[in-house]
């Protein structure tokens, strides 16, 4: 087991006492700070937007004295942290204003965060902070259950419920009535399994202008059901793309400090919150996912497995730390003094702080690398172009657990192109536009053009790809399906390219789960167990989930090159392109993660789905505890049981010997890859085991779900093949209806 030095020793903060959120001093002078200006910018009225923001933009951050701002600057926003949020309302935009350190400028009353007067009420202003330990929130452990298949009749009423959600769906700076609020009614979707617990569907918001979502497997609670709840803190940026999504989908806004929500939306959880998380809720971080988004760090841990695995981990361009690995970059330098390097800070984003330099720099610049932290990435000379334009890729990937390692990549992403045209002359390295392809750089260029996505105007052209001799209307912005257009129609690969980043994504990935896996245990006090470590309330594994930008270069030879992971990509909506992409991305990951509804949403409508689903409703007031059964069990279980099957010959031998526990993580895992929408499962998949080599013990949760795919995956639930490898106890798959 490597020790906090190894692995977390860049992070150690000293902690103080601060109402037991154990934050550093640092962060209290930042928490300070952040009330002071909030009592000012208050005394002055809501602040206005930026010049050029697409119309006013108010604070939209939750007020909470249990809540300092505390933004990490590898937190920060990867794309414009002051770019105006375009909203889905009617037309108007809301956002947070930020300042150049991408701190919160001010904070808006209740009306003008989206929280009515009774959700202001909820939020329990001015109550006292609940103990760190609650009773487990009701129907966190779902034993209620609904049979998967739906009745067309009951879709139906969904997708209504669905559109009339997305009609009255309120901007946040408006204040609703307790009428309009009974207009948030939560859509559940049906497992694809016969007794298996349903989970909250998220529906596309009208405004995204993104086809909806298909709804055979969902029905409507009513608009009289319990409500269910979300906490959203100010240590984050605050995107409409998620709360518009959350308030659509049907859940109430509280304080963090309430410990009623099913989700908590934040930065990194810190102990303190790990070990008062309930089974039954959810939060958007890993501790630990530092060792992704700083890229000394992520460097390391990559250093560390090409050492050992050699041109198979040859996935990101050489990098030096500074200032302590200079003296081996000079023995580098000279030995190719053609080579071009890019500077970057270790967690800086936007663009800041990036430069191109050559092999033979002049002595101020040598001298101003030794003073800094930082790492030198040998620049990749021979980038694949856009009809001579460097370009790079945006691409998102949700992560729901990473024991077992389950990873999901987004359909759609953003192709960012530089706005000259590209040369590896040294006397060109100073072109920020031509070099770099980050949006917060190349925006502010005049020959910038916006992706409308096809709602443009006659400044904006509609879409990426254009005729030949018509450049001057070429958008600067891509999606993913605009490059496939492009490269089907230069003869290059897609899919090539795309197996390529998927490839990237995985070992990347795999390389940070040590580190990952050490400090999962320490936050939870239980360094020996690993992944199976367990919160004091019942925090597991499965608590947490993350959505990554991964930034990837493609060269001439149409090898994929990782050049950052963003740990919180930007989720900001300044453009039609971006709302579409990024609202898509954010329900298909709620949909994904599975947040389990109270009892009550389907008690109260028992007699609903009986219509529904000609079927009752079961419901045990004796259910099991929210989640997969393997859970709960301890790091020797693990190990002893893999043990057992890791010595079947052939995966079906295997197979037949799961026991409940391994087939729960099975139908949790299938039931997942049916609600992605999309977003597309990339391991495990059939082709697993090629990847055995590089994970760091062959673990029982990976192993089971490895064991499973190779053996046929979801072809062993139909008719012809239950009957030999599973047993009576695995439920029937009744659906087969993605969405």
């Amino acid at each position: 087991m490597l020790g906090r030095s190894s692995i977390c020793g860049n992070h150690k903060h000293k902690r103080v006492s601060s109402g037991g959120l154990g934050l550093s001093s640092r962060h209290m002078k930042l928490h300070r700070l952040s009330r002071m200006r909030r009592s000012r910018q208050n005394s002055r009225g809501p602040p206005q937007s930026d010049e050029g923001a697409q119309g006013q933009d108010t604070a939209a951050m939750e007020t909470s004295e249990y809540a300092p701002v505390m933004i990490d600057a590898d937190d920060s926003d990867d794309d414009a942290a002051a770019e105006a949020d375009v909203d889905d309302g009617n037309g108007s935009t809301v956002g947070m204003l930020v300042d150049s350190d991408s701190q919160a400028l001010g904070s808006a009353p209740n009306s003008a965060r989206g929280l009515n007067s009774n959700e202001a009420a909820s939020t329990g202003q001015g109550s006292k902070r609940p103990p760190p330990c609650l009773p487990p929130v009701p129907g966190s452990g779902l034993g209620s259950l609904l049979p998967a298949a739906l009745h067309s009749s009951s879709s139906s009423s969904a997708a209504a419920a669905a559109a009339a959600a997305g009609a009255a769906s309120k901007a946040p700076g408006t204040t609703g009535t307790e009428e309009e609020d009974k207009r948030r009614i939560i859509i559940l979707l049906t497992s694809v399994f016969e007794n298996r617990a349903p989970t909250i569907l998220f529906t596309y918001t009208t405004a995204c202008g993104a086809p909806q979502r298909n709804m055979d497997r969902s029905f409507s609670t009513g608009p009289d059901a319990p409500k269910m709840y979300y906490a959203h803190t100010d240590r984050v940026h605050e995107y409409n793309a998620v709360i518009n999504i959350l308030r659509q989908g049907g859940l109430y806004r509280l304080r963090p400090d309430a410990r009623r929500w099913a989700l908590l939306w934040s930065n990194h959880p810190p102990p303190e919150t790990l070990n008062a998380l309930v089974p039954g809720q959810k939060t958007n971080h890993f501790p630990g996912s530092f060792h992704l988004g700083r890229k000394d760090l992520i460097w390391r841990s990559l250093a560390r497995m090409r050492k050992k695995h050699g041109l198979a981990y040859e996935i990101t361009p050489e990098v030096f730390v500074f200032p302590r690995e200079m003296a081996d970059w000079d023995q580098t330098r000279m030995a190719d003094d053609s080579a071009l390097w890019i500077w970057k800070p270790c967690s800086a984003s936007c663009g800041r702080g990036i430069r191109v330099l050559s092999s033979n720099p002049n002595s101020e610049e040598l001298a101003d690398l030794k003073r800094r932290r930082g790492v030198l990435q040998r620049y990749i000379p021979n980038p694949l172009l856009i009809d001579g334009y460097k370009f790079d890729l945006r691409i998102y990937v949700v992560v729901l657990s990473y024991e077992p390692l389950k990873v999901y990549i987004n359909h759609e992403g953003l192709v960012r192109i530089a706005t000259e045209k590209y040369s590896n002359d040294p006397k060109s390295l100073s072109s920020r536009t031509m070099h770099l392809t980050n949006y917060s750089v190349n925006k502010q260029s005049d020959k910038f053009v916006q992706n409308t996505d096809g709602r443009g105007s006659d400044k904006e052209t509609k879409g990426g790809v254009i005729n030949e001799g018509e450049e001057s209307s070429r958008a600067f912005k891509w999606c993913l399906a605009e490059l496939k257009e492009y490269f089907k129609k230069k003869g290059y690969n897609y899919d090539k390219m795309w197996e390529s980043i998927c490839d990237v994504v995985i070992k990347t990935l795999m390389a940070v789960e040590l580190p990952m896996r050490a400090c999962w245990s320490q936050a939870l006090y239980q360094e020996e167990e690993g992944w199976a470590a367990r919160g004091e309330c019942g925090c597991h594994r499965s608590s947490c989930f993350e959505m990554y930008g991964f930034d990837i270069l493609v060269d001439e030879a149409m090898k994929s090159w990782l050049l950052e992971v963003n740990i919180c990509p930007s989720l900001s909506s300044g453009s039609p392109l971006d709302k579409r992409i990024k609202t898509q991305l954010v329900a298909d990951t709620m949909t994904l993660v599975g947040l389990r509804p109270t009892p009550g949403l389907w008690t109260q409508n028992r007699e609903a789905a009986r219509k529904a689903m000609g079927a009752g409703v079961i419901l045990d007031p004796e259910h099991k505890e929210f989640g997969c059964t393997i859970n709960s069990m301890t790091y020797d279980e693990l190990a002893a049981r893999a043990e057992v099957l890791n010595a079947c010959r052939t995966p079906q031998e295997a197979v037949k010997l799961f026991n409940e526990a391994e087939w729960d993580l099975v139908l949790d895992a299938h039931d997942e890859e049916y609600r992605c929408g999309g977003l597309e499962l990339i391991f495990p998949t059939e082709r697993a085991s090629e990847y055995k080599e590089f994970h760091p013990a062959d673990n029982l949760t990976n192993l089971v779900l490895r064991k499973w795919k190779e053996a046929g995956g979801g072809s062993l639930f139909t008719c012809e093949e239950r009957n030999k490898l599973l047993p009576a106890h695995v439920p029937r798959q009744v659906s087969f209806t993605r969405t």
